[in-house]
């Protein structure tokens, strides 16, 4: 019997329908387990639910967005193996970060370890930087170097998002409906297929992350880790497609565009970081900093507050496509003050809601006024 390869629109469709369904049937098992098992995420400090949630949903969107993929890109990606062995790894870290604990440092160098297989073994890489600052083509040191960061810190920004309920999933959509877009219309047909898989397995988690009641789930750094290290090479591949491909738009500004794609993440670890930084505190001990902690404080719900981020997120990435002939740097000055303008907004919001609170009055102890014992 001969060999079925399926390609094109169809693999695509394939690698979406599978990945939505079969996280879409497997979410409810992984709830059933931990409930039983007692492995519920508990109230604490830095976190904002008020009692125990299921979390290891990161488990249902690797099983679903994995499936999907490897289903649809058959033949059409070199270095598939070490793309999943690494992603594969990231799922081990967060489940362990999920169950017990992990500590920042070390979840950072496993981080980098998978970030050091992608760029040894395969030909996923920045080499091109697009003309920004005079330069095009760079060393294989440099390439090696920046991959390596590029990988890091956009697994970290989707992590350090995952604080309220759809955030890091609807940005996950949003990317990577965006980047399977431009994929599929420029011919580059195995990354189109990555980010339908991704959409796929998102959507259906979201269906159970944005409920309230028995069926509620997080998806805990199994999925966060996974979500940011698989975003982190649909956006390498982007700008390299622009560099040396024939993408569907000749973008001037790729890597700004890019930065766009992926703006609430990128800006809101930024930022934080600052923040940690001047208040001489540690860069990887969470807070309640992050933009998300804000809208709450300005009164929105953990959905509208999500709602409000994605709209953004699409705004600021029709700005960048519309003023791409700006240059890599000048649109990137104009993507930091539209988000610094709706900081500002945000931040008066806050402390206006907070100044108009009902200050408590103490009643004074009427027996120690009266003299009385």
């Amino acid at each position: 019997m001969p060999e079925i390869i399926i390609t094109g629109l169809p693999a695509i469709l394939i690698a979406f329908l599978s990945a939505l369904i079969i996280t879409w049937y497997y979410i409810p098992k992984v709830i059933k387990v931990v409930r039983e098992r007692h492995l519920e995420d508990k109230p604490g400090f830095n976190k904002i639910h008020k009692s125990d949630v299921p979390t290891l949903g990161g488990i249902g969107i690797f099983g679903g967005f994995i499936f999907g993929f490897l289903i649809g890109v058959n033949g059409y990606l070199p270095g598939l193996s070490y793309f999943t062995a690494a992603a594969v790894f990231l799922l081990f870290v967060g489940i362990k970060d999920d169950l017990v604990y992990l500590n920042p440092r070390k979840k950072f160098w496993a981080e980098l370890g998978a970030a050091i297989v992608i760029a040894v073994f395969t030909n996923i890489h920045i080499t091109h930087f697009h003309g920004f600052m005079g330069i095009t083509d760079v060393s294989a040191v440099t390439s090696y170097i920046v991959t390596l960061i590029v990988i890091v810190v956009i697994i970290n920004a989707v992590n350090l998002i995952d604080g309220i309920d759809g955030l890091a999933a609807s940005v996950g959509i949003i990317a990577s409906v965006v980047f399977g877009i431009f994929f599929y219309l420029s011919g580059d047909y195995g990354y189109a297929v990555m980010a339908a898989a991704l959409q796929g397995s998102l959507i259906a988690f979201l269906r159970y992350n944005m409920s309230e009641g028995p069926t509620k789930i997080f998806m805990g750094d199994s999925g966060s880790l996974v979500i940011g290290f698989t975003l982190a090479i649909l956006a390498i591949r982007f700008n390299e497609l622009v560099a040396n491909g024939k993408p569907i738009l000749r973008l001037e500004s790729a890597p700004a565009v890019s930065i766009a794609i992926l703006i609430v993440p990128l800006y809101d670890t930024l930022r934080v970081t600052i923040l940690r930084i001047r208040a001489r505190k540690s860069i990887f001990i969470g807070d309640k900093r992050h933009i998300h902690h804000m809208m709450l404080r300005a009164g929105l719900s953990h959905r509208q507050a999500t709602l409000f981020m994605s709209l953004f997120n699409i705004f600021i990435i029709g700005v960048a496509f519309l003023l791409d002939n700006l240059g890599i740097l000048l649109l990137g000055l104009v993507l930091l003050a539209l988000c610094l303008a709706a900081t500002g907004i945000l931040n008066m919001i806050v402390k206006r809601r907070l100044s108009e609170k009902p200050k408590l009055v103490k009643i004074p102890d009427m027996a120690k006024v009266s003299g009385l014992n």
